[in-house]
């Protein structure tokens, strides 16, 4: 697969030494890791809103090469609480954000609000939207210039299970019809599962990364750095090591079901 992003031995002051991770086009990418392990740090980075001496690669460019109006048309980032409003409603802001001519812009934006499942907060006033509401106003004004690389740091705090199941399916359609690759950070292993590639993060690099089901096996390591296993995968593990099943289930039926065969 085709590599857009690298980050090759990033050093930053006392939170990233030696910290290498590629990005695939077209992948979801989870980066885990503790608190203050600097997520969110990285995710500045590579909005930059931060900068570093490092070379960061984007399509064989330094990110420090672009204009940042060429750069924001390439990567958005969603932080949650970290965005200034323009227009008073969130329709009127969707529709200020975007570059798009008139006749493409309304049937994207139309696209997005029901992909979101946001029309029920078009008409709200701003400042009046509940957190979860603004997280997924973020999102929708990230995406509304058709940017190639989506930032999403943390927003699964915000979200509950339906709202980040319909975001999952969301941003999967929308992948697939324009591309899109997304890179989200959180402390929750349970959020990586439906990831193409899982990076952890501990002692200021990169500790694992793969699979986030083969990862997620790695059980000691991923104890030591300060993270829980997602339920399902540290039952399973435990009971694949008393060999009374074989394999990784993260659905309850289907386990007791191999346990009782």
């Amino acid at each position: 697969m085709e590599v857009i992003l690298n980050i090759n031995d990033l050093k930053f002051y006392d939170l990233f030494d030696n910290l290498s991770i590629y990005i695939e086009k077209n992948k979801f990418i989870t980066i885990s890791g503790a608190n203050n392990c600097g997520k969110t740090t990285l995710i500045r980075i590579l909005s930059r809103q931060i900068e570093t001496q490092n070379s960061i690669i984007l399509y064989s460019k330094n990110i420090y090469d672009y204009k940042i109006e060429d750069y924001l048309k390439e990567v958005r980032s969603v932080i949650p609480k970290e965005i200034i409003f323009n227009e008073n409603t969130l329709e009127e802001e969707l529709n200020y954000q975007s570059e798009l001519e008139v006749s493409d812009k309304n049937i994207f934006i139309n696209y997005i609000i029901k992909g979101l499942k946001i029309k029920r907060m078009l008409n709200k006033e701003i400042n009046y939207l509940s957190s979860d509401e603004i997280v997924l106003a973020q999102i929708a004004i990230a995406l509304v210039n058709h940017p190639k690389i989506l930032l999403l740091d943390n927003i699964f705090d915000y979200l509950d299970k339906n709202e980040i199941e319909n975001l999952y399916n969301f941003l999967r359609d929308y992948q697939e019809k324009f591309g899109l690759t997304v890179i989200m950070t959180t402390i929750d292993l349970k959020n990586s599962i439906e990831s193409d590639y899982l990076y952890i993060i501990d002692s200021k690099k990169v500790i694992l990364s793969g699979e986030p089901l083969t990862i997620l096996q790695r059980d000691n390591i991923i104890n030591k750095a300060g993270l829980s296993l997602p339920f399902m995968i540290d039952l399973s593990v435990k009971l694949r090591d008393y060999e009374i099943i074989n394999s990784i289930y993260l659905n309850k039926i289907k386990m007791v079901d191999e346990i009782w065969k």
